[in-house]
């Protein structure tokens, strides 16, 4: 799931590497990792009549992924910064796909350029592959299937407690995606502070479902329980926005 910042700094230059930079394309211009390429979260998702950000067809996904040099053969390294849950939201859709070997790294681009690491404005373009979908379903839910099992598995809201006092799908659990982040530039926290964090709130045995807004900040709670070992995890990605849209179920 996690690269570390030190063994990517050794292998840059790695022929079968594929390294994403999720940050807006304005700050990539000014400054990036060496060989990385350009991919910005807006790029990966289709945003449904409702404003839901759901993850796009097949084809679309094939289509982008492979202009970017991705396959089966390629390491994908996706990079961004500590705070910005694209980067897992990306991963996440990269994974959804049966991308086998996609990992987030461990350090926001800041604290990689903050520890002297090289930056470059030099822009990559690797040739474009063919990239083939195996599709996980087993990672992602969706409204009717959710609404169908409400108080048969756990729900956990990744917003904040305001977003979640106004109005959240019923029986979820308030954990802020930000509890689990890591401190001085890493992307989360550590395994053990996480399984620390999650023993008491959150069930192991059960079906989990995140979700928060638009699925972004979901993502990266997603991982973050994945890193502390739960196992049968999904995402909703339509979230709250899909959730509501349909006039379904709040407390």
């Amino acid at each position: 799931m996690l690269a570390s910042h030190l063994w990517l700094k050794e292998h840059l230059n790695d022929p079968n590497l594929v390294i994403i930079d999720t940050r807006p394309k304005i700050a990539y211009m000014y400054g990036h990792i060496q060989n990385s390429i350009s991919l910005t979260v807006e790029q990966v998702i289709a945003i449904s009549p409702h404003g839901a950000h759901l993850v796009p067809d097949e084809k679309f996904c094939a289509d982008l992924f492979g202009s970017i040099g991705i396959d089966e053969t390629k390491t994908v390294i996706v990079a961004g910064e500590s705070m910005d849950p694209s980067v897992a939201r990306i991963a996440w859709t990269l994974d959804y796909l049966g991308h086998s070997d996609t990992r987030m790294l461990d350090i926001g681009i800041g604290a990689w350029q903050n520890l002297g690491f090289a930056m470059t404005r030099a822009q990559k373009k690797l040739p474009a592959t063919k990239f083939v979908p195996k599709m996980r379903p087993e990672i992602r839910i969706e409204s009717e299937d959710l609404k169908n099992n409400l108080g048969k598995i756990t729900i956990v809201d990744a917003r904040s407690p305001q977003e979640y006092l106004g109005g959240h799908i019923p029986g979820s659990i308030l954990s802020p995606f930000t509890d689990g982040l890591g401190q001085n530039g890493f992307l989360f926290d550590t395994k053990e502070s996480l399984e620390n964090l999650y023993a008491e709130k959150i069930p192991k045995g059960k079906e989990i479902v995140c979700y928060c807004m638009h699925g972004h900040r979901a993502s990266s709670l997603f991982y973050q329980l994945r890193i502390a070992g739960y196992e049968n995890v999904k995402l909703y990605d339509g979230s709250f926005i899909d959730w509501y849209s349909k006039r379904l179920p709040l407390e």
